[in-house]
């Protein structure tokens, strides 16, 4: 799928690695993202956006520079963390995908809690977790979407091993749905 936002997320990457200047990416990403959220319209939805957005952060390898750990299911819980963003009761009765529209849905809903997550987290750490432009510095930021990621990257398990695709990485299973279906690449 050709897409300009995630040809830049591209761009971003290959210019912080010839800068070996890993946290270039993030200067660059900061207003990327702000536009990207306050778009009514996407080309690219929430759970394939901000996974492309996490395959070039490792790729420049923030994730170390930073240290980033993903947040675990026990934060977002009773007795964790972030526990008034409860995990488990808001994502309990969204399925696990076995087809597109089941990823639409599963985006939709963690796009939703997501939003909470962030206001949760802002809460108790007191950082501007809403301002789209300043999060992406922040390594909370990043604890939450790499949590995000591994749930939607479960979803694409689920998803491959309905559609016959089991033994395929997500990053595959991911190429496979904007090259094959461009027009739901909007809603996951």
């Amino acid at each position: 799928m050709k897409s300009a936002t995630l040809d830049k997320l591209e761009a971003f990457e290959k210019e912080a690695k010839k800068a070996r200047k890993p946290r270039l990416y993030l200067r660059r990403l900061s207003p990327l993202h702000y536009h990207w959220h306050r778009q009514v319209k996407r080309r690219v939805g929430f759970l394939l956006f901000h996974w492309h957005v996490i395959e070039h952060f490792r790729a420049v390898r923030l994730d170390r520079e930073m240290s980033i750990q993903a947040d675990t299911r026990a934060d977002f819980n009773p007795g964790g963390r972030f526990k008034n963003a409860h995990w488990d009761a808001t994502m309990a009765g969204v399925p696990d995908s076995k087809s597109l529209h089941d990823l639409v849905d599963y985006s939709q809903s963690v796009e939703g809690w997501h939003n909470e997550a962030h206001m949760v987290i802002g809460d108790v750490t007191g950082l501007d977790m809403m301002d789209a432009k300043a999060n992406v510095f922040f390594p909370e930021f990043w604890g939450l979407h790499f949590f995000i990621n591994e749930r939607f990257e479960e979803q694409l398990g689920a998803y491959a091993t309905a559609a016959g695709l089991a033994s395929k990485k997500a990053a595959a299973i991911v190429a496979r749905i904007e090259d094959e279906h461009p027009g739901t690449v909007s809603r996951i």
